[in-house]
């Protein structure tokens, strides 16, 4: 059941931020790797033009398995949308994320990106949290 959630959260996720003739970011973590496979869904099947930045050595490797174009801060310095994992939420969306070897980078990317979408667990169902930039640069 957790993890039908974590893929119908990073389908939203997805479906209801990514356009056509966007520069997106990708995180990491277990959730993202639904997002990734509903992006490139619909690369695929709407024939979307979709560049992919990666947060990490995983993301990146799942951007080049589906595909999808990849590219990076360099070419890309701004994006449309972020969209990242985290590993808790509270009631008040306060958002943990995990000390690992990509933290840095997902707050750079975030911090580059028009919106940031988190896809986090809540109690042990997944919701989907759409920040702006300015509260990604606060934090």
């Amino acid at each position: 059941m957790a993890e039908e959630a974590k893929k119908l959260a990073g389908y939203a996720a997805v479906d209801n931020h990514v356009q056509n003739h966007q520069v997106v970011g990708v995180g990491s973590g277990s959730t993202i790797v639904y997002a990734v496979d509903r992006l490139a869904e619909r690369v695929r099947q709407e024939n979307l033009n979709i560049v992919c930045v990666p947060t990490s050595f995983q993301a990146r490797q799942l951007i080049l398995q589906h595909g999808l174009t990849l590219s990076d801060l360099d070419r890309h310095p701004e994006l449309d949308v972020a969209i990242d994992g985290a590993d808790e939420v509270d009631a008040a969306l306060t958002i943990i994320k995990g000390g690992g070897g990509c933290l840095t980078q997902e707050k750079i990317v975030a911090g580059c990106a028009k919106h940031f979408i988190v896809i986090a667990d809540f109690r042990w169902v997944c919701v989907l949290i759409k920040l702006v930039t300015c509260i990604v640069n606060n934090v």
